[in-house]
């Protein structure tokens, strides 16, 4: 696709190394005393684990703000249309899987073929990329597509030109609210996408037909796979089956034990290729 992974590059080292130089009075040869001090810079730390994608068409805008992003710490991909965006997203990885859906993508409006305002259209109709944060750069007289924007669903727009930092701000901000949407840290897993997910990587890869287990679930662990697998959260589990959500926590952990799964698209993907539930 029309698209360039910015993260490809080598990352600027995030240390300060300080030569001190002495004389030795004995043999007036220089000595280096070499100190390196490294220090942790959090915000940048905490960005290197999410993916941004650019969509614009002028390859200018493009390569200043995917740069500027990926120096501030960012994973990023720069698109220059939006069928390549949607191509990205779309593309199977070489095992079947579905590619990693971008943490936030950030498009402009006036674009050639698909605009702005119709790639938005496309996301929030995708099941994947619906709650995927989405801000629009705009020319800054375009009042109505800014009205029409939030009507889409945008979830910040900015005019040109603008100032980069008041872009990342807006890009942190954004991340944020998704992951106190989905969880601390962002460790809830959207299991609505996951399953959407699981489903078509069983038909990709023609894997619809139940496969054997000897795995053998209490009666207790079948009613939280089945809550679990239709996007409940824990706290929702427990609120369901009036039980703490400690104990549901153990029964999560005890089916990762038993089906040798490590996370809940796992053993979501588990729980239908083994028929103990039904695809939604």
């Amino acid at each position: 696709p029309n698209c360039s992974p910015l993260h490809l590059k080598t990352r600027l080292r995030r240390t300060c190394t300080i030569v001190k130089v002495s004389r030795n009075n004995n043999n007036n040869n220089n000595k280096k005393d070499v100190e390196e001090y490294k220090f942790t810079d959090t915000e940048f730390l905490r960005r290197t684990k999410y993916w941004v994608v650019i969509v614009d068409d002028e390859e200018s805008i493009r390569l200043a703000v995917g740069d500027y992003l990926y120096d501030s710490g960012y994973q990023v991909t720069a698109c220059a249309d939006a069928d390549a965006l949607l191509e990205v997203c779309a593309t199977p990885k070489s095992n079947g899987e579905l590619p990693a859906v971008p943490d936030c993508i950030v498009s402009d409006v006036r674009m050639p073929g698909k605009d702005g305002l119709e790639l938005l259209s496309l996301l929030k109709a995708d099941e994947r990329l619906a709650r995927v944060p989405v801000v629009l750069l705009t020319a800054k007289s375009m009042t109505q597509d800014r009205i029409d924007g939030f009507k889409a669903g945008a979830d910040a727009y900015l005019p040109k030109p603008f100032n980069p930092d008041e872009l990342l701000s807006i890009i942190d901000n954004a991340i944020k609210r998704r992951q106190q949407m989905t969880g601390t840290d962002g460790k809830l897993v959207d299991l609505k996408a996951d399953m959407s997910n699981i489903k078509q990587i069983l038909r990709k890869n023609g894997q619809g037909l139940v496969r054997a287990t000897d795995v053998y679930l209490t009666a207790k662990d079948t009613e939280v796979l089945d809550l679990l697998c239709r996007g409940f959260t824990n706290g929702e589990i427990a609120s369901e089956r009036g039980v703490s959500v400690i104990g549901v926590n153990r029964t999560i952990q005890n089916l990762y034990l038993k089906t040798q799964t490590r996370t809940r698209t796992e053993l979501v993907r588990w729980a239908i290729q083994t028929g103990h539930v039904a695809a939604r």
